[in-house]
C-alpha cells in the first residue's frame, strides 16, 4: 500500500466515524429530550406558593409553553449555533454555559491529577507483573488490583471519607481549591482506575511474554531489558488504545460518585442539582458534554491506534486493500 492509499484511507476513516459521532450525538440529544419531557414534574414545581399566573409567565419566558415539536427543534437550534440555554434552577438570567464552564474545569482538573495516578500505578504494577506471570509480585499486585475492583468506588470513597475525621489527618472536606481538599479525592479516583488499568497491562504483557520472541531473542544474546522494553513493551501497550477512550473520559469527566462523596462542586453537583430540579437544560447540555468527550476520547485513541499500527493502515491478512 502506498503513502497517497493509505492516507485516503485513513481520511475515509475519519470522515465516517465524524459522521458516527454526529447521528450518535443526535440520537443523545433526542433521547435526553424525551426522558426529560417524561419525567414527573416541571423546573417551576420547587416554588410552591407562587401564583398560576407567575408560572404562566415563567413558563412562557423559557419557552415551555410552546408545542413539544417546537422547543425540541428550537433547543437544538441553539446548541448547533452554541447557545445551551438559560438554566432553569441556578440564579435567574445565568446561562448553562456559563455554569458548566465553572464545574467542568473542576471536574478536568480531578481527572486530569486522577489520570496521572491510575498511569502511575497500573503501568507500573501491570508491567511487573506481566513481565514474571505467576511470580510472588504478581500474585500481590493483581490480588491488590482485584480488591479495589471488587471494592467499588463507592466504598473506596466512603473509606476515604472516614479517615476525614481522623485527629490530625491534615486534609479537608469539600471544595477543590489546595491540595488539603485535593488529594484525597485524586488518591481515590486514581487507584480505582489504576486497578484497571494494572489488569489491561499485566494481560497484553504477559501473553506477549509468552510468544516465541522472548525466547528467541534471548537465545541471540539480546539483553533481557532491551528485549522487554523495546519489543514486548510497545506491542503489549498498543491494544491497549483500544480500552483507552471510555476510561480516559471517565476520569477526565470526574466520577459522580466521587465529587458528591467530597463535595467537590464540579459538574456532577450541577447534574445532581438540575436533575432534582427539573432543570432540563442544564441536564442535557451535561449529558450531551460527556457524550462528546467521550466520543472524542474514542476517536484520538483510535487515531493514534491506527499511527503507532501499521497493521491498521493494511487490510487484516497484513497485505494492502
Amino acid at each position: 500500500m502506498n503513502r497517497g492509499t493509505t492516507e485516503t484511507r485513513g481520511l475515509r476513516l475519519a470522515a465516517a466515524r465524524l459522521a458516527s459521532a454526529v447521528c450518535v450525538l443526535l440520537l443523545v440529544y433526542s433521547v435526553s429530550f424525551a426522558l426529560m419531557r417524561l419525567a414527573p414534574g416541571g423546573p417551576f414545581d420547587r416554588l410552591q406558593g407562587l401564583p398560576e399566573q407567575t408560572v404562566e409567565n415563567l413558563e412562557r419566558r423559557f419557552g415551555l409553553d410552546r408545542p413539544v415539536g417546537e422547543q425540541y427543534w428550537v433547543t437544538l437550534s441553539g446548541y448547533l449555533t452554541g447557545d445551551l440555554g438559560p438554566s432553569l434552577s441556578f440564579a435567574p438570567g445565568r446561562s448553562v454555559g456559563e455554569v458548566l464552564a465553572e464545574a467542568l474545569p473542576v471536574s478536568l482538573e480531578l481527572g486530569a491529577w486522577a489520570l496521572l495516578v491510575a498511569l502511575a500505578i497500573g503501568g507500573a504494577g501491570g508491567l511487573a507483573a506481566g513481565r514474571r506471570p505467576g511470580r510472588l509480585l504478581d500474585r500481590v499486585t493483581t490480588g491488590m488490583a482485584l480488591a479495589v475492583i471488587s471494592a467499588s468506588l463507592i466504598v473506596l470513597g466512603a473509606l476515604g471519607r472516614e479517615l476525614l475525621a481522623l485527629p490530625g489527618v491534615p486534609l479537608e472536606l469539600g471544595g477543590f481549591d489546595s491540595w488539603r481538599n485535593k488529594l484525597l479525592p485524586v488518591l481515590t479516583l486514581g487507584i480505582s482506575s489504576g486497578a484497571v488499568f494494572q489488569r489491561l497491562i499485566r494481560a497484553n504483557v504477559a501473553q506477549r511474554m509468552s510468544e516465541g520472541l522472548w525466547a528467541a531473542a534471548a537465545a541471540r544474546g539480546v539483553p533481557p531489558l532491551r528485549i522487554f522494553w523495546r519489543y514486548v513493551v510497545p506491542a503489549a501497550l498498543i491494544p491497549m488504545l483500544d480500552y483507552a477512550g471510555p476510561v480516559v473520559a471517565g476520569i477526565l469527566t470526574g466520577s459522580f460518585v466521587i465529587e458528591a462523596i467530597y463535595e467537590i462542586p464540579g459538574a456532577a453537583a450541577c447534574f445532581v442539582h438540575g436533575a432534582q430540579g427539573r432543570d432540563y437544560t442544564l441536564v442535557m447540555a451535561a449529558i450531551l458534554v460527556y457524550a462528546a468527550l467521550l466520543m472524542a476520547c474514542n476517536f484520538l485513541f483510535e487515531t493514534l491506534h491506527w499511527l503507532v499500527d501499521p497493521r491498521q493502515r493494511l487490510g487484516r491478512d497484513g497485505g494492502p486493500t
